[in-house]
């Protein structure tokens, strides 16, 4: 089965629940369930299982004698909750300890980033967006010439 591609914006609110709705073109990917996990630049990952074990297995061949991949393998596995399915909306539940990693507090978007999501506070990924597009060009040209 040809892994699919997870792209795109969208925002939600965050329930009194602590639950957001993985956005319905992007639900397919998580039928087998989800894992949420803390993220670079202070923002919540989620994997389906397959891209979970991937993404863990990447780390593990490149770490064995590199203390900061080790690191980086911890950061990700450490913090990991797994649940095997949306409930009927499509939300997903995440956890306090999560929300309060990433500064969520109610307002969040989810991005697609090939092969998994990101959850970030709305605030966070609008900042976030703002500097990459004044950035976009000049690291363009830095990683074409590197």
């Amino acid at each position: 089965m040809q892994r699919p591609v997870l792209v795109g914006e969208y925002d939600f609110t965050l329930d009194a629940k602590n639950r957001i709705a993985v956005p319905a073109r992007l639900r397919a990917a998580f039928a087998d369930g989800i894992y949420v996990t803390r993220g670079h630049e202070r923002c919540l990952a989620a994997y389906a299982p397959e891209e979970f074990e991937r993404h863990l297995e990447e780390q593990t061949l490149r770490s064995s004698l590199n203390s900061k991949q080790r690191a980086l393998q911890r950061f990700a596995a450490a913090s990991a909750v797994f649940q095997e399915e949306l409930d009927r909306q499509g939300r997903v539940t995440l956890p306090a300890r999560l929300l309060e990693f990433a500064g969520i507090r109610r307002e969040v978007t989810v991005i697609g980033v090939q092969d998994h999501v990101e959850i970030w506070d709305r605030t966070a990924w609008a900042g976030y967006l703002s500097q990459l597009e004044e950035e976009a060009d000049a690291t363009a040209d830095e990683l074409a010439t590197s």
